[in-house]
């Protein structure tokens, strides 16, 4: 039995809740039908739910558990009421919006972060990671494991007219010195469409993901900007030409606004991780782009198991380097909306496919973790240090 008195962020509408906000079910069974009854008498409505005004005595039944469904009503592509898991409520809450064009990259970049995460990040800062539901561990493997380490190609593009269920994940932090968890986070990530963010109307049925989230990482594909199309035409084969991620930015901007009711002048206190994708092609023609190589390394992060401010300053830098090279300066204006901004490049292949869908060998990715190392930082799951 569960029973919770403290708000909650649900994993799938990421709007801030408590328990009576939510749908029950519960798994009482009559005379071994599949549905239906009550040990209690009560009437249930017509789809099975419990009536609110039953709950607080549904709560404490000893003949069947409660099934907590998420508040909105939202359902998944087959009509079914998604039920929040037990660990998305029991630790803190983590939601990370990761936003960005069409072929950006982010399934590809969700595909390879959750695999670094086991592999790398759990050595490093003594944690694990756990996924929520049996839902999320089939999707992850089928859409996203088997196709990019398994079968070597791209992860498919994200459907825009099919919403797909969030991966949920618990990261526990282990204490050093004793056998136990220190702390516990929910991580929630969405693998939204790039269309979804190409008009308004789209970006504002996704507010609450947006507006609740606790970090927004935003993917900037570099072969999306002209200038450096430019300086690559002829050498590479280049992406068709979608939303520029300034006009995306607008948008999401103009949403939180609306969302948690802002001023049109007032800071929004979300950070956020502008994030090149693609940094494989970059360094390949580093001269002629004017890039530093260190980019092309791991950052040093996982030997320390800290955050390390000198890192993270230098790539800081050397990204806002780039920006300012050959980005319009309306994206840098855009991000001054924000209180807290980082900036970090990323390889989810570490190399360039010469089709755009199989690579030569199984993913060597880089530097993936390095935005949600930041984001955990500033929320003190890790330790920031200098040095």
């Amino acid at each position: 039995m569960f029973i919770f008195s403290k708000t909650f962020t649900c994993p799938f509408c990421y709007g801030q809740h408590q328990d009576k906000d939510c749908i029950y079910r519960c798994t009482y069974r009559r005379n071994g039908k599949t549905s239906g009854g009550c040990a209690k008498g009560f009437v249930k409505n017509p789809d099975e739910t419990i009536p609110s005004k039953y709950i607080s005595a549904c709560m404490k039944c000893k003949d069947a558990a409660l099934i907590r469904y998420c508040p909105s009503g939202k359902t998944d592509a087959y009509g079914n009421h998604y039920i929040i898991p037990e660990r998305a409520i029991n630790g803190n809450s983590f939601p990370i919006a990761l936003v960005g064009a069409k072929q950006s990259g982010k399934s590809n970049y969700i595909a390879v972060l959750i695999d670094a995460i086991k592999s790398k990040l759990s050595r490093s800062i003594n944690c694990s990671l756990q996924f929520c539901d049996q839902q999320t561990n089939d999707n992850y493997k089928r859409m996203y494991y088997d196709p990019l380490f398994n079968n070597k190609t791209a992860v498919n593009a994200t459907d825009a007219n099919v919403e797909f269920p969030p991966l949920l994940y618990s990261i526990n932090f282990f204490d050093l010195k004793k056998p136990k968890i220190k702390d516990s986070v929910t991580l929630s990530l969405y693998d939204t469409a790039g269309e979804n963010f190409d008009n308004e109307d789209t970006v504002y049925a996704y507010n609450d993901y947006i507006a609740n989230a606790k970090g927004i990482i935003i993917l900037l594909d570099p072969l999306q900007v002209d200038s450096i199309r430019e300086k690559l035409q002829g050498k590479i084969n280049l992406p068709d030409k979608n939303s520029d991620s300034d006009e995306i930015l607008t948008r999401i901007i103009s949403a939180i606004r609306s969302k948690k009711k802002m001023k049109e002048n007032a800071i929004i206190d979300v950070p956020i991780a502008l994030t090149f994708t693609k940094m494989d092609v970059l360094i390949q023609y580093s001269e002629l782009l004017g890039l530093p190589e260190f980019l092309l390394h791991d950052s040093s992060y996982l030997d320390k198991g800290a955050f390390l401010l000198d890192d993270f300053e230098s790539t800081d830098q050397a990204i806002r380097d780039l920006i300012d090279t050959y980005l319009s300066g309306n994206l840098a204006v855009q991000l001054r909306n924000f209180s807290k901004v980082g900036f970090f490049g990323v390889s989810s292949f570490g190399e360039n496919p010469s089709d755009g869908i199989n690579l030569s060998q199984k993913p060597h990715p880089f530097r993936v973790l390095d935005p949600l190392f930041w984001l955990l930082s500033l929320e003190k799951y890790i330790k920031t240090i200098r040095g």
